[in-house]
């Protein structure tokens, strides 16, 4: 992917989006992908600090989630 392609789909993503990625976390705190979730989408995520660079939440990623429900 070319870096115009990488800047044009990251500014397509919604909080939503990452709220939906975020939603994998577990008990330790690390975001855990799914192999059928899409990696852009957790690229994204840590780009934009709801995940740190090792893998784990950050408190603006619990902030995220903390304003979507999922049943």
């Amino acid at each position: 992917m070319s870096a115009v392609q990488h800047q044009v789909a990251q500014s397509d993503v919604t909080e939503s989006q990452i709220a939906t990625i975020l939603q994998y976390r577990y008990g330790d705190g690390m975001v855990y992908l799914p192999k059928h979730k899409p990696r852009l989408l957790y690229s994204i995520a840590t780009e934009r600090g709801f995940i740190d660079s090792e893998g784990y939440l950050t408190r603006k990623g619990r902030a995220l989630i903390a304003r979507y429900k999922f049943l």
